[in-house]
């Protein structure tokens, strides 16, 4: 009897369930994500995924966390690791609710309540998976939707030693061990568009798991590798469901039948799980229509974010506006953050914009304070996955006082640390949608 077991991964889908347009064609949506898996599973397989999975898409804010977590439920995967963005409401409210994912969300190295390993059985074998999410989560503390969440911060940390983690689950009759990781390799876009892996920091962080552990699976950069380190395959895809790494594993010997590979995921029509009716709904809420194509490429030029904000800026009278848009490449040659000339859906920018309620507020900054805030939308290493776009209204900067306004959520956080003190936010009664359909009128 054959005792070779396939696994798949995915990382950082970020609820994408909706198909939506990019610039090379469209992300695959959960229905086709869905559908690719079920293709791929044509022996003993596991479908693991490393985090990010459930919040950020279009059924984030409607639901206030909980459609994202039932949808993903029914995609049919096997155990994931949480994610920093799965914690955008909070510990509690994931420990609340993990039930609704249908399958073990792991974490082993911060203390919230969740299981640290799996034992995963198959007809070939049992696969034990041990969960670490990322080793600073106190750092991504301002990217999440919900005021309130808290993000665990070092004192939650807890040492973990995976080689003896690992020893354990083997002697409870693991055949191989898998290290579920949310963290992965750095990366970079060239002026040329050429993408660049630095996987260093990353194998420094795994190399004590040499001869421990027979396979990792990493995410949360946004960014793909297919390697190894020290002897141990690693897999990291495309992310946003563009890609499915696979993998076939001897369970008899612990070693891959053959080295991990990508299968690019292609749309299979609209969600038709949890939160289609969402989907549709906003789908179907027209804004108006683009006469030219906008975009935000990682590391270069973002049109698209200074549309935003100038949209904020229609529905204000505010001095200075910024805004973001997610800007991770999910393929060689693509552009995610993309509006195309055309239609312009509310759709489209609940997928660009997570983070956010989608209302404006509004606070006021000093002029030296101001030009802090402007390094946002300057060259930096963070715009390799976000890009701020700005908007400003008055040209004289020597008032003493000035008005800013941007997005609830992230930005008026990430703002206020980067001036170090609490700004006190107004709500203005708007929200983007107004903004946009008030710009492309």
């Amino acid at each position: 009897m054959s005792r070779d077991v396939r696994i798949l991964s995915t990382h950082d889908f970020f609820g994408s369930f909706a198909t939506i347009p990019t610039s090379y064609g469209s992300l695959a949506g959960g229905e086709g994500l869905r559908s690719a898996a079920r293709t791929l599973k044509t022996r003993a397989a596991l479908w693991i995924d490393s985090g990010d999975l459930t919040q950020g898409g279009p059924l984030t804010v409607a639901t206030q966390g909980r459609g994202g977590l039932a949808a993903a439920g029914e995609l049919g995967i096997d155990v994931s690791v949480v994610g920093n963005h799965d914690l955008d409401f909070g510990a509690a409210f994931l420990q609340a609710h993990v039930a609704d994912l249908r399958c073990p969300m792991l974490c082993s190295n911060v203390a919230i309540g969740l299981p640290q390993t799996a034992m995963l059985p198959t007809s070939a074998g049992t696969v034990g998976v041990i969960g670490l999410t990322h080793h600073n989560l106190h750092a991504m503390r301002f990217w999440t939707v919900a005021d309130t969440s808290r993000m665990p911060t070092p004192d939650d940390q807890l040492d973990v030693d995976v080689p003896a983690i690992a020893g354990e689950l083997r002697h409870q009759g693991a055949d191989v061990v898998v290290a579920l990781v949310h963290d992965g390799v750095d990366w970079s876009f060239r002026a040329n568009g050429r993408y660049l892996v630095d996987e260093v920091m990353f194998a420094d962080r795994c190399r004590s798991w040499r001869g421990a552990i027979d396979l990792i699976i990493a995410g949360h950069t946004l960014g793909r590798f297919f390697g190894e380190i020290e002897g141990t395959p690693v897999m990291q895809p495309w992310p946003l469901g563009a890609e499915i790494a696979v993998i076939d594993l001897d369970l008899a010997t612990g070693r891959a039948l053959a080295p991990p590979r990508g299968v690019l995921v292609e749309a299979r029509g609209q969600w038709r799980g949890t939160g289609a009716d969402i989907i549709a709904e906003a789908a179907a809420d027209h804004l108006g229509d683009l006469d030219r194509p906008l975009y935000a490429r990682s590391g270069g030029p973002m049109p698209l974010a200074d549309f935003l904000a100038a949209a904020i800026a229609d529905v204000t009278d505010a001095d200075v506006t910024f805004a973001y848009a997610t800007c991770g490449q999910p393929t060689l040659d693509g552009i995610f953050a993309f509006l195309e000339n055309g239609p312009v859906s509310r759709l489209q920018l609940l997928q660009l914009m997570p983070y956010t309620t989608f209302d404006v507020v509004v606070t006021e900054v000093d002029p030296i304070e101001l030009e802090t805030i402007r390094a946002l939308v300057r060259p930096r290493p963070q715009s390799r996955t976000t890009a701020w776009g700005q908007h400003v209204r008055q040209a004289n900067h020597r008032c003493e006082i000035l008005r800013l306004a941007t997005t609830r959520g992230a930005a008026q956080r990430v703002i206020s640390d980067m001036i170090g003190r609490e700004l006190r936010w107004q709500p203005s009664g708007r929200t983007l949608f107004d903004g946009v359909r008030s710009i492309l009128a």
